[in-house]
């Protein structure tokens, strides 16, 4: 193997790690703000979920305009590339605590750093957050392929 994939491996790890880190630290002040979110935990859940493929979208297509040949405007797109690679960070964090961990039905939570906590407090927000991430998903993945569709018979 070469010293390039090594490195590639790990810091796959790392990230890994300090993801799950940050997650422990901050999932739950995330999932805090739930009660100040209008439809409280439902809606903060369908939010976060709706948030971070568009996110993710959206940092990868700035970043990618940010190397562009064109200087004037590359500085721009680096910065709205780190924004949105922050907030599809932060919304990662928020739905890596709303899925549930081992015991998340039979013995209740006492500890904020357990894994069930959010679920425990939040009933339905596991539901609310993937159906949301999934119609996310499928409406971005599809929606391309709509708009074509359309255009061409408008033409017509």
């Amino acid at each position: 193997m070469s010293r390039k994939t090594i490195a590639k491996q790990v810091a796959g790890l790392v990230a890994l790690v300090g993801f799950f880190a940050l997650s422990l630290w901050l999932g739950d002040e995330l999932w805090d703000l739930s009660a100040y979110w209008p439809a409280t935990s439902i809606g903060f859940g369908a939010t976060v979920g709706m948030l971070l493929p568009t996110t993710v979208a959206a940092a990868k297509r700035a970043f990618r305009r940010g190397n562009s040949a064109d200087r004037k405007l590359s500085s721009r797109w680096a910065v709205a590339g780190i924004v949105c690679a922050i907030l599809a960070l932060v919304s990662a964090l928020a739905v890596s605590r709303a899925i549930p961990g081992r015991r998340s039905s039979s013995a209740p939570c006492l500890n904020e750093w357990q894994p069930c906590w959010v679920n425990h407090h939040h009933p339905g927000a596991f539901l609310a957050t993937i159906g949301s991430l999934g119609a996310t998903v499928a409406v971005m993945t599809w929606l391309p392929g709509w708009m074509s569709k359309l255009r061409a018979r408008a033409r017509r």
